[in-house]
């Protein structure tokens, strides 16, 4: 992906294509310049069965990249620099949601409020009605093209932002992490920030660190087909024996009282007793420490960190629980906010 980065304006209007690779397309002014935002919400890869949805609209998102995005101007933005870039998104590693969370959808069936298509343009039709939304579409970038009008909304020079979804852990895909694409709104009115994220069924969620292709014997969802006719049944996001559902960070303390630890608390989310040999929790720049002892399932156990490994930041950042086999278990994150508060535990729900 040559072009990734984040485009910061205003939605102006919608439509929705119908051909064989359908998008909700959205109208964007951008300081009186014209971008379209192309949505996925249907895979055009390999056949009509495989072409399954997975999505997450997420309200009242608090993240370290909500906090940069708002700081950036109006217009395009580059964020090639990965991690180094405050902004740039990762659906495994900036932890802005659990795997867990997404559902399928597919993008139409009869009837209201059953759709893909719906529940984006309900959201979008929220923040064109509010003269003071703004709206964050990362992803790639294309054009100007000089002389081109867009197709959808006939401006001049075409120009706009595409692959607004995952972009990791399937054949085919970009082949670098930190480059995912989202929508962002922000509604200034009422201070809240809603997500909007989109993962392809035959994308995985254990990538490369340094390709984001998938890793060998991982765990991974099958292939579930979508029906000729009727409406898809509900389809594992996240397979069976996967790491994810062993155990959840709960709590930390970012921001201790003089002379004691930075920590975090860890629960057994399995129905076997955990044995932490191995372990490791990772912040925001990969420094970790290694953890060890056992807790049973339901229990809860509190590791100091050691103060030479991860550390806890003043800005925000995230905490990330790998098992013995460098899979990632669980992932959350705080806030600068949350790092201001002195003597007291970020808990995580």
């Amino acid at each position: 992906m040559a072009n990734y980065g984040v485009l910061k304006g205003k939605a102006v209007a919608f439509k929705r294509d119908d051909d064989d690779d359908p998008h909700s397309e959205v109208l964007m002014n951008v300081d009186g310049a014209s971008f379209r935002i192309a949505i996925n919400v249907r895979s055009s890869r390999g056949p009509t069965h495989q072409r399954l949805v997975e999505y997450l609209i997420k309200h009242d998102l608090k993240h370290p990249i909500v906090d940069h995005a708002r700081k950036l101007g109006t217009g395009w933005h580059d964020l090639t620099d990965g991690r180094e870039d405050g902004a740039a998104i990762d659906y495994i590693r900036s932890n802005l949601f659990r795997a867990t969370e997404m559902k399928p959808m597919p993008h139409f069936v009869s009837g209201p409020d059953n759709d893909l298509f719906e529940y984006v343009e309900d959201l979008l039709q929220r923040a064109i009605d509010d003269s003071d939304a703004i709206i964050y579409a990362f992803g790639e970038r294309w054009g100007p093209e000089p002389g081109k009008r867009d197709q959808y909304f006939d401006f001049t020079p075409g120009a706009g932002v595409h692959l607004i979804h995952m972009n990791q852990g399937g054949r085919g895909d970009q082949k670098k992490p930190y480059r995912d694409g989202a929508l962002l709104f922000e509604f200034p009115r009422s201070g809240t920030v809603s997500g909007l994220f989109i993962k392809f069924q035959n994308q995985v969620w254990h990538t490369d660190e340094r390709d984001a292709t998938p890793l060998e014997g991982a765990p991974a969802v099958p292939v579930q087909p979508i029906p000729p006719a009727g409406t898809a049944k509900p389809w594992p996001v996240v397979a069976a024996d996967s790491p994810y559902f062993m155990a959840r960070i709960v709590a930390a303390m970012v921001s201790p009282n003089a002379g004691a630890p930075e920590f975090v608390t860890i629960l057994n989310s399995s129905g076997d007793r955990l044995e932490f040999d191995d372990w490791q929790i990772l912040d925001r720049q990969d420094r970790s420490d290694r953890i060890a002892g056992a807790i049973d399932p339901g229990h809860a156990a509190t590791f100091p960190l050691s103060g030479q490994g991860a550390m806890m930041s003043g800005k925000g950042g995230t905490i990330t629980l790998l098992d013995s086999r460098g899979l990632k278990v669980d992932g959350v994150a705080y806030t600068e906010r949350d790092a201001k508060t002195k003597g007291r535990p970020v808990v995580f729900l």
